[in-house]
């Protein structure tokens, strides 16, 4: 079984479906066994990704498998490329092909997470490549599926972007596709040898009298080629025979301790996958727990900054494992302490801004209120002073009509003429 991945997935739902399934779904032996191809196209539709889709197949040596498996390796497949999400969390799609006397399993993935609407990464070579070697490596192992690394099956080289990225692994695999193709009667002498890696993308750095030594991409040092087939004098011979079939059974041989390291390799990288995918794609319901759970972490960073204290040393950021050679990739979801001291040195500049715009505004309020005491008490003072006056115009008013009401009853007595 050979895991490949296409080199398409920006254009519309209709190109890989209508591959699939034929324009009007009609293809010969071409079945849906998992999925919704109209939801599937038209989900890869609405996006506006530049890659809007990942596409894929399992191929088989054999002409079929049973039902049962057919669905493990489905689940396990999703696993892989999607670990850490629930089925609702993506869409894909898988159709069955046997139109070619053997088995393909071929895969559409919308590149969206379904829950946030973020664009989902099921693929990238750069740093899934390991992973998925070793998923491939595995699985062929567990059920014993025709193994397409096995020297006996292979008829061509490989191209120098498909070698693995352990450094110590490449001039083995070299070495083995040599082989193959010099059994199959392509190759006759070291000239041949030299047109073959140049026509696969490598470069021949070096060529002594033993050996060959090429660049390969990726790799920082050139690689040293050593062995029959790399002197300047080889030619095919029963020896070279031999050395292929000893090469076919020491390879089978270590087919049950390969499978094992492979599939501890791919549980690790599954498991950290499966952190990094729940970190970015988080449900609502871990959203909550996440925003509980780092309160400590919110509150220290407060107290740090309003202290003013900063270690200048610290990152804060998330990491994702460079799988294939244990590097760091940053996400970009990192901040660093020059953006952290800018953010504190603003809000004490505003706090500062503040602190003076309250200072005037209690000097302003302090003379508006010195002026209305001040209007307060000379107000104060006039309503004493008309009082006052109030109050003995009222005490002469008062005495005038007394006076006018004694002077009034004594003539009512004397019959004497009211004064007017």
């Amino acid at each position: 079984m050979l895991v490949k991945f296409h080199a398409r997935g920006k254009g519309g739902g209709s190109g890989p479906v209508d591959y699939l399934l034929g324009k009007n779904r009609d293809r010969e032996q071409a079945t849906v066994i998992r999925g919704n191809p109209e939801q599937t196209r038209e989900l890869i539709d609405s996006l506006d990704f530049k890659t809007k889709y990942t596409s894929g197949v399992l191929s088989f040596g054999e002409s079929d498998i049973p039902e049962h498996q057919k669905q493990e390796l489905m689940n396990e497949l999703e696993r892989h490329l999607m670990s850490g999400l629930d089925r609702d969390q993506y869409n894909c799609l898988w159709v069955q092909h046997q139109d070619k006397d053997r088995l393909e399993l071929n895969f559409v993935i919308p590149n969206v997470e379904l829950l946030s609407n973020k664009r989902l990464q099921p693929y990238y070579d750069k740093i899934d490549r390991a992973r998925n070697d070793a998923f491939q490596t595995w699985v062929n192992g567990k059920y014993d599926f025709a193994d397409p690394n096995d020297p006996s099956r292979r008829r061509t080289m490989s191209y120098a972007h498909d070698l693995p990225n352990e450094h110590k692994n490449v001039a083995e695999h070299i070495t083995s596709g040599l082989l193959a193709i010099t059994q199959a009667g392509e190759i006759s002498n070291r000239d041949d040898i030299i047109k073959s890696l140049e026509d696969n993308g490598f470069t021949v750095a070096r060529k002594t009298k033993n050996s060959i030594s090429i660049a390969v991409p990726g790799h920082a040092k050139n690689i040293r080629l050593k062995g029959g087939i790399y002197e300047q004098d080889f030619r095919p011979s029963q020896s070279l025979r031999a050395e292929i079939e000893a090469n076919i059974l020491k390879y089978r041989q270590e087919r049950k301790h390969r499978t094992e390291q492979a599939r501890k390799l791919y549980q690790e990288k599954v498991s950290a996958k499966s952190e990094y995918n729940r970190q970015r794609y988080p449900r609502t319901s871990e959203r909550t727990f996440s925003f509980v759970n780092k309160a400590p972490e919110r509150a220290q960073q407060n107290i740090k900054k309003r202290t003013g204290q900063s270690n200048n040393n610290d990152q804060h950021r998330f990491d994702y494992r460079d799988f294939g050679n244990g590097n760091t990739v940053s996400t970009g979801l990192e901040i660093s302490n020059n953006k952290l001291n800018d953010r504190v040195n603003k809000y004490e500049r505003l706090t500062e801004a503040n602190g003076i715009r309250h200072q005037e505004v209690g000097a302003t309020a302090t003379a508006t209120k010195q002026r209305i005491r001040g209007t307060s008490e000379s107000i104060s003072a006039t309503i004493k002073r008309l009082a006052g006056a109030l109050a003995g115009a009222v005490g002469d008013y008062a005495k005038s009509a007394i006076e006018l009401s004694r002077v009034r009853r004594d003539q009512r007595y004397s019959n004497q003429p009211c004064p007017a």
